[in-house]
């Protein structure tokens, strides 16, 4: 490559991505949306395109990228990206069908790999989705994909064992510092501090400075029985998206554990995503608390 100007497009490409990709899983997702698609190169467009199409669905808007992505012919990392988006719309089979598609023809793509391993994980295949999830060469997604597969089987061994090995190779990318941090808060003990000191780094450096980064180290705070300090990173992650189901549920929590009233929060939370499993755990033990008291009721002496 000898021609200054394709350099030049490859470095500024190269750029975009990254920041695109930081965006991405750091969870803003408007912020993702606001990032022009102008001026890629063919070979970049389809990547930043998946994380625009990606950050639609995490918003809650997986019909619209059904249909604008109505022929991915020849284009597997969009056609994954479609299999979610099915499975988030409720099309459930469909999505197993083209993720089954994919599978045989390109399952060494890193896109294929990493949201065909979110649908399979997410209808319960978690060890078909691991297999996919094995075949990675060097794609940070997926490693961070197992780290968070192995915690919620606690398989935490596993898990810090997938963090560092990535560390040889990916020291310093954003998603091993957090898989390092989801693994330190599992493992807890002295880790809850060096959980802290990742998110900490992280919330005061401006380019992964936002709301989830200050609620990571409010549940680091938490941990370690700092209640003020952590009342502080919340309050900082509800400047910064006061809307986020997950800045909400970890504010409920914290206001519990302070003994202040978070009701409304609570109907913050059940206004922007009346279906987060916080409220359906909530809506089921409170169900079973009643029926418990109303059990041992008549053995109560007045």
């Amino acid at each position: 490559m000898d021609d200054p100007a394709e350099i030049r497009l490859v470095v500024c490409n190269t750029r975009k991505l990254f920041a695109i990709h930081n965006l991405f899983y750091q969870g803003a997702y408007k912020e993702v949306l606001e990032q022009s698609l102008a001026g890629y190169s063919d070979s970049a467009i389809t990547q930043a395109r998946v994380y625009h199409y990606r950050a639609q669905i995490a918003l809650g808007s997986p019909e619209q990228v059904v249909a604008e992505l109505d022929d991915t012919e020849g284009n597997a990392a969009l056609a994954a990206v479609k299999a979610l988006a099915l499975y988030k719309a409720g099309e459930t089979e469909s999505s197993l069908e083209l993720v089954g598609e994919l599978l045989e023809t390109s399952s060494d793509d890193a896109t294929v790999q990493v949201l065909g391993a979110i649908v399979l994980y997410l209808v319960g295949n978690v060890e078909d989705a691991l297999s996919l999830l094995s075949k990675h060469e060097g794609n940070l997604a997926a490693v961070a994909l197992i780290v968070q597969i192995r915690l919620v089987q606690n398989k935490l061994d596993l898990a810090s064992k997938e963090v560092q090995l990535a560390k040889k190779w990916g020291q310093d990318n954003l998603l091993v510092n957090l898989s390092e941090a989801w693994v330190d808060l599992h493992l807890g003990g002295e880790k809850y501090q060096e959980a802290f000191y990742i998110y900490e780094e992280l919330a005061q450096t401006p380019s992964t400075s936002n709301a989830r980064t200050f609620v990571g180290q409010a549940i680091a705070d938490i941990q370690l029985g700092r209640l003020e300090e952590a009342e502080d990173a919340i309050n900082s992650a509800l400047e910064r998206d006061s809307t986020s189901p997950d800045v909400l549920v970890n504010a409920i929590i914290l206001y519990i554990l302070l003994g202040r009233d978070y009701s409304q929060s609570l109907e913050a939370l059940q206004s922007v995503d009346a279906e987060n499993p916080f409220l359906t755990d909530l809506e089921e033990k409170s169900t079973l608390f009643d029926t418990c008291a109303a059990e041992y009721a008549s053995l109560i002496v007045e």
